[in-house]
């Protein structure tokens, strides 16, 4: 137990990015009021330097959109969320009942790599031409609300992000062929498990719905 004496418990998270945040507000959240005492060190890193991180005690958990087969790392499915289309308003598609990846193929389609989904990726490169540059890759979800804001073109992202930049002025519609969807793991070295990261691992799951395994 912590006490005026000792330093205080640290647990070191690891985010990558594009993970989606409504989930992850709600779990730091509730991080912050059952584990009071708990410092939280917060380092955003990309997929591969996490896993390094991990695997080299650099952090104690990490959250991703990347499965891992990793024998030393226990890797758990957390929560799930859907892709949509991003349009500027008044856009032609807006009034169409359905909608797919083959409904964009006319269209500069903005992609945020951070949020990956293979199948998404996979069919809007079978679609778009090799050359022709239809898919726009950006740094960040921000800058890809800007170019559609402006009207030029529609962006493929998950849908709380989506409806977050409505504001901005910015419509959401769904994709019918799918489930596209973009899935957060959380992963941690089995190891060096401690109760810290044993009890951030089951708020985790508690937030996402799902039972410890």
């Amino acid at each position: 137990m912590h006490d005026a004496t000792s330093p205080p418990t640290c647990l070191r998270l690891a985010i990558a990015p594009g993970v989606p945040s409504p989930h992850l507000s709600a779990l730091l959240a509730l991080q912050h009021a059952e584990d009071p005492n708990v410092r939280l060190k917060f380092f955003e890193v990309e997929g591969d330097a996490l896993v390094r991180g991990l695997l080299e005690d650099r952090y104690d958990v990490g959250l991703s959109l990347r499965g891992q087969d990793d024998p030393s790392l226990k890797t758990q499915r957390l929560w799930a969320e859907n892709m949509a289309i991003a349009m500027p308003p008044r856009f032609r598609l807006l009034d169409q009942a359905k909608l797919t990846i083959e409904s964009l193929q006319d269209y500069a389609v903005y992609r945020w790599k951070a949020e990956i989904c293979p199948l998404l990726d996979e069919r809007l490169a079978s679609l778009m031409p090799v050359g022709q540059e239809n898919i726009r890759q950006v740094t960040s979800f921000e800058m890809m609300a800007l170019w559609i804001a402006a009207g030029y073109g529609v962006g493929v992202s998950a849908q709380s992000r989506i409806k977050h930049a409505h504001g901005w002025g910015i419509r959401m519609r769904a994709l019918t062929d799918g489930p596209y969807d973009i899935v957060t793991y959380l992963q941690r070295p089995r190891a060096r498990a401690d109760s810290v990261s044993e009890r951030f691992a089951r708020r985790a799951l508690q937030v996402a719905g799902v039972g410890a395994a």
